[in-house]
């Protein structure tokens, strides 16, 4: 297991192989529906991240003009893949200039969001190369090295099929960039540890400012330095005022490497204060949490226990027990321990939250794995047996991962606006509430709910090449754009014949959290009819339950109807 100290302890040809396998899994696992959904965008903010890039293309400036995650990282990324499609589509002739690009990307978002969506790809297969490598970095001795490397191979497997991490590395967003350069700063605070080294503090805190600038909370990863420093000091107390200063030295780096990817944070600080301002919110649909027992509750058997399975969980407990007693503890256990208190004490829960801690949590059940194995290793017919225990424990994460590629590749969303296609007439004017990029070829007037704006001309939106300060304007502060969140006093001007509605169920279910809302769906309902009816089915069809719904146009003195049909009652 070579390491960055010049100490040689040779992989295996074996290993290597088996990691070179694992790794291609993942990627091939990622890629295989990574274009679900296109041309319509079944998650909203992939958008939001794509108009950010855009905006820096378009500038020639490194200020996204939005800082919410801070996604900086992530924008920058996205540009350099937008500035490569553009190239390849001019030199094969696709686009004639860059304003013909424009056009085609706001027609069709899928030009510059399937690559986007491959570079996530790309991070996703990196961040289980980078879980093997912290795990094989556990071993202090040449006698832990193969316990190490053993345990660092299992957690490599584990996050290659876990079923979150795959579906969040389709999807472009922050979460899983953000983890892969968390990674690589523990390995450079796992080598500080071990030596001690100024350099390696410099490295942990410039890939630590590198995560931050692509999502916040993972500056929390910091107290794997803090981790180091104490561990030194327990053997070093001579050298205190030495390892205070490399413990400053990797705190200034992460201010350094911070600003160096986004430097937009100091300059456009009230901008920063303004997004971070719209990120904080106390309740979400379909996210709002409880105490932080409740939310312990949602996360450890909700994405954790899909993700590690019953008897991953099992061989987590006992590889946590092996961190306790080893200094590498003091890298991991400080990391996941402060995450998960940050994460359960938001008024918020989200699955993507918990990502970061996936890769360790891996580590943890790779570890119980390793010990098992490093005990029964004189016994051929015992070691059968603990790679067939390890087999077994893979079982449950990859039916779940199996599941979730199923439902994401047949959404309800898309099941109904094809409906639409064969039973809307031509000429109708149609209220639709998700992005339906699929539906733009059609003979409709399309117009799309816009919170303080209204209902707006869809086609005329998009040619005039919507901005994200609009999209920030039009929202009003407001985490979702749906009908129920347009201004009581700009609902008339979502008069419409036909609507496809997705988001009235979720609101149904969370009536007394959101009542305005979802009085604005009743009366909507009220004064229109349900045509077809698309529901979530677990392991068959996925997104969210989507009405396609005849409208009349209301009259004056029409009072909502107070009883819904069968098919209209929540679920």
């Amino acid at each position: 297991m070579p390491d960055d100290r010049g100490r040689s302890w040779p992989r295996p040809r074996s290993v290597t192989l088996a990691i070179a396998g694992i790794v291609g899994l993942a990627l091939v696992l990622r890629i295989h529906g990574a274009s679900f959904g296109l041309p319509a965008l079944n998650d909203p903010d992939e958008l939001i991240f794509e108009l950010g890039a855009l905006k820096m293309l378009r500038s020639l400036s490194l200020n996204p003009g939005w800082f919410g995650h801070p996604g900086t990282t992530t924008m920058e990324v996205l540009a350099l893949v937008n500035l490569t499609v553009l190239g390849l589509g001019r030199a094969m002739g696709w686009f004639a200039d860059i304003k013909a690009f424009a056009g085609a990307v706001y027609a069709n978002p899928a030009w510059i969001i399937l690559p986007g969506r491959l570079a996530m790809v790309a991070f996703g297969a990196g961040t289980v190369w980078q879980t093997f490598r912290l795990g094989e970095e556990l071993g202090d001795t040449r006698e832990q090295a193969g316990l190490a490397r053993h345990a660092g191979l299992a957690a490599a497997a584990l996050v290659a099929i876990e079923p979150a991490s795959v579906a969040w590395s389709q999807v472009i967003r922050t979460d899983i960039m953000a983890t892969f350069f968390m990674l690589l700063s523990l390995r450079a605070a796992m080598r500080a540890m071990r030596e001690g080294r100024l350099g390696d503090h410099v490295v942990s805190g410039l890939w630590l400012g590198v995560a931050i600038a692509t999502k916040w909370p993972t500056g929390i990863a910091g107290v794997a330095l803090i981790g180091a420093a104490a561990v030194r000091l327990s053997t070093e107390r001579t050298r205190t005022r030495e390892i205070a200063a490399h413990l400053a030295a990797g705190a200034v780096a992460t201010v350094i490497g911070l600003l160096a990817v986004s430097p937009y944070i100091a300059l456009d600080f009230a901008t920063v204060v303004h997004n971070l301002h719209g990120e904080a919110q106390s309740h979400h649909l379909g996210a709002t949490g409880g105490s932080p027992l409740y939310n312990l509750g949602w996360y450890a058997g909700g994405p954790v226990l899909s993700g590690l399975g019953v008897i991953g969980c099992g061989l987590a407990l006992w590889g946590g027990w092996w961190l306790l007693r080893h200094r590498a503890g003091a890298i991991v256990l400080p990391v996941l321990g402060a995450f998960a208190a940050t994460i359960c004490s938001q008024t918020l829960v989200w699955e993507r939250w918990v990502l970061p801690l996936i890769p360790l949590l891996a580590i943890a059940m790779g570890l119980g794995w390793a010990q098992l194995m490093a005990r029964i290793e004189k016994t051929p017919a015992l070691r059968l047996a603990g790679f067939a225990l390890l087999a077994a424990a893979l079982i449950q994460p990859a039916m779940a991962m199996t599941t979730r590629k199923i439902e994401r590749q047949t959404d309800a969303r898309q099941l109904a606006t094809n409906w639409a296609k064969a039973h809307i007439p031509p000429g109708s004017t149609v209220l639709v509430e998700h992005f339906a990029f699929d539906i733009l070829p059609q003979p409709w007037h399309l117009i799309f709910p816009f919170g303080t704006v209204g209902c707006v001309d869809v086609r005329a939106y998009l040619g005039g090449k919507v901005q994200y300060d609009t999209v920030d304007a039009g929202r009003g502060g407001r985490s979702n754009i749906d009908y129920g969140t347009v201004a009581p006093d700009k609902r008339g001007t979502c008069r419409a014949d036909y609507a496809i509605i997705t988001q009235y169920d979720r609101y149904a279910a969370e009536r007394g959290t959101f009542p305005e809302e979802y009085a604005a769906y009743r009366a909507l309902l009220a004064r229109g009819r349900i045509m077809a009816t698309f529901a979530t089915v677990p392991g068959r069809v996925g997104g969210w339950t989507t009405h396609v719904v005849a409208l009349d146009q209301p009259k004056a003195d029409q009072a909502p109807r107070n009883q819904l049909s069968a098919a209209q009652r929540p679920r």
